[in-house]
């Protein structure tokens, strides 16, 4: 049995300079940070569990509406890419709102969809 040897160091482009503007103008400011934990909370609400960062505009944000967010760009990521292999995104061909989606109104009920 042969063991595994490494002939030569792996490069990762460590010499490239890291480009900000690449990943967008938000890119850099957004952050999450943690709240302390409250002393009281009123029942049948849910606590802050943190604050949202994004260019310089606070939000405070609890564990539901947290997944929410991450659900609804996870389903907007896969909506671009859907439409991107398309050809919905290109000029004249089709729009991407073609893309089946639903909309929910505060309560968690279905209030719009495209299906």
């Amino acid at each position: 049995m042969k063991k595994f040897s490494r002939t030569k160091p792996t490069i990762h482009n460590q010499k490239k300079k890291f480009n900000p503007n690449r990943y967008g103008k938000l890119w850099s400011g957004i952050e999450l940070e943690l709240a302390d934990k409250p002393a009281f909370v009123e029942k049948d609400t849910q606590p802050i569990m943190g604050y949202l960062k994004i260019d310089n505009k606070k939000i405070g944000i609890t564990w539901s509406e947290s997944n929410r967010i991450i659900e609804t760009l996870l389903d907007g990521q896969h909506r671009h890419k859907v439409a991107q292999r398309l050809g919905m995104l290109e000029k004249g061909h089709g729009t991407p709102r073609d893309i089946k989606f639903k909309s929910y109104d505060a309560n968690g009920n279905v209030v719009a969809t495209n299906m």
